[in-house]
């Protein structure tokens, strides 16, 4: 039987890449999956503002070995992925979908027999449609259905997957669902349940990890995080308080129960910093304590660079419009701190800042700030809109180029002692990228979503193949 120390047996890093269920899978309907979140939103939202959905997404569902044997010859060792809650257990809780079983047990094995070491997320975005019915994330009984829902997978699954995440960005999906409001069920600037959402993402996330170690699965069990490191304007004002608060906004409620087992010191204070409160469950400082994390899963883009408030109203900005739109990502919120925006450093099409550089700051601030934990840059890419040759070939030097910083940026981060220890590229293959719909780019490989799915590795997909073999060389 394999064990988890067999994953690093034959390698000191992992190398792979990553998607997610619904932005991938397809076969939203079939072999019994019940309906998402997503799946209703897409469907009936006006709020679907390019009118596509995931219903038949990349087809992973049915091409699931050409994209593992894809990444193998593309010299990957690891695969990411995460599993839809609707399709194991098809209202939430209660029957399970054994043809959902069966197809994870199927994407496991062969990630297994091509060597391909499977990193599994039991929540990415794609909640059931039932429980999102009864309040989604602002009903603290999803903590409970969570959970079960999570044993079921680690019974079914644990004897062969070695690395699992929860949980994939607390924050981030609170953010779009109840600030941006450009996620279901689209709340904008409400702070309350932008919290509550985090509280009891948490506190689901610290049942799950208790109920792993309490069912001895052989691996480790973490959360994955949006990098949301804080950096000051130096033309701030009142440059320390803005960073606690900016830092609470962004990260705190997630990287201290994850790494700590604790909900924030600070809370109270925040609570009346930024006028809300908290509807705690029982035994929460229990609870919290019994699911620390094994790891961190980071993903890493951007970082959050802001100043002081200075006027208007709470404004959040947010660009799913890419070219159509000028549109630069951030905020304001009134009374507290705004966004500030840096004219040197690059900006994507979608209005985010492109500064490689941020992967070895905000490395070296987890290692400083929270007992360096073992680290798994479980996302980073760089979407482009891209324009195929007469052969569906796609020559993506501009993700190469930034591709190549944030790499060189990590290596750096872990020759000055972070223990980092794998490394996901966003994304395996072109895919639903939610309220963004196809045309904003993502993969290392093409997907001709008009051409049966069709698969054409891209030049990024030899390149990372050259520096994954050159690494191998060099630390031999």
């Amino acid at each position: 039987m394999r064990k988890y120390s067999d994953v690093f047996s034959d390698t000191d890093f992992l190398w792979g890449s990553a998607t997610a269920a619904y932005q991938c899978e397809g076969a939203w309907n079939e072999d019994g999956k019940g309906e998402g979140e997503w799946d209703y939103f897409n469907h009936h939202s006006v709020l679907n503002i390019h009118n596509e959905d995931g219903d038949e997404a990349s087809d992973f569902y049915h091409r699931y070995k050409e994209d593992i044997d894809l990444m193998v010859e593309g010299g990957q060792n690891t695969y990411r992925f995460s599993i839809s809650w609707a399709r194991i257990l098809p209202n939430g809780t209660g029957e399970i979908n054994q043809k959902g079983i069966d197809f994870y047990n199927n994407v496991i094995n062969y990630c297994l027999e091509k060597n391909v070491e499977p990193n599994v997320t039991l929540f990415h975005y794609d909640l059931p449609l039932k429980l999102a019915a009864q309040g989604g994330w602002l009903n603290n009984k999803i903590t409970d259905y969570f959970d079960e829902y999570a044993k079921v997978c680690f019974k079914e699954f644990g004897d062969r997957v070695k690395i699992w995440a929860t949980i994939n960005e607390p924050r981030y999906y609170s953010y779009c669902s109840n600030i941006v409001g450009n996620y279901p069920p689209n709340r904008y600037a409400d702070i309350q349940s932008y919290f509550q959402y985090q509280y009891n993402l948490m506190l689901a996330s610290a049942k799950a990890v208790n109920s792993f170690k309490q069912m001895k699965v052989d691996g480790i069990i973490g959360i994955v995080h949006d990098n949301g490191s804080v950096e000051i304007d130096p033309t701030a004002e009142n440059q320390e308080e803005i960073f606690k608060i900016a830092d609470f906004f962004y990260n705190r409620m997630i990287l201290v129960p994850a790494l700590e087992g604790k909900l924030p010191d600070e809370l109270e204070e925040m609570k009346k910093t930024f006028n809300f409160m908290i509807y705690h469950s029982d035994n929460d400082a229990e609870i919290f304590s019994k699911g620390k994390g094994d790891y961190l899963g980071l993903n890493l883009y951007n970082r959050q660079y802001v100043k002081h408030w200075e006027n208007g109203e709470t404004e959040i900005f947010h660009n799913n419009k890419g070219a159509d739109s000028m549109s630069l990502e951030g905020i304001r919120l009134k009374g507290l701190f705004e966004s500030s925006f840096d004219k040197e450093v690059r900006r994507n099409k979608w209005g985010r800042e492109i500064n490689p550089r941020v992967m070895h700051t905000a490395l070296l601030e987890i290692k400083e700030r929270y007992g360096n934990p073992l680290i798994l840059i479980a996302e980073n890419g760089h979407g482009i809109y891209e324009t195929p040759d007469e052969n569906g070939y796609v020559e993506d030097d501009e993700r190469i180029e930034i591709f190549n910083e944030f790499l060189e940026y990590m290596l750096k981060a872990k020759a000055d002692g972070v223990n980092v220890k794998g490394y996901y590229h966003w994304a395996t293959m072109d895919l639903y990228s939610w309220i963004n719909g196809y045309e904003k780019r993502y993969g290392l490989v093409r997907v001709d979503f008009k051409n049966d799915f069709k698969r054409i590795p891209k030049k990024s997909y030899y390149w990372y193949k050259d520096f994954i073999n050159n690494y191998s060389k060099n630390t031999k």
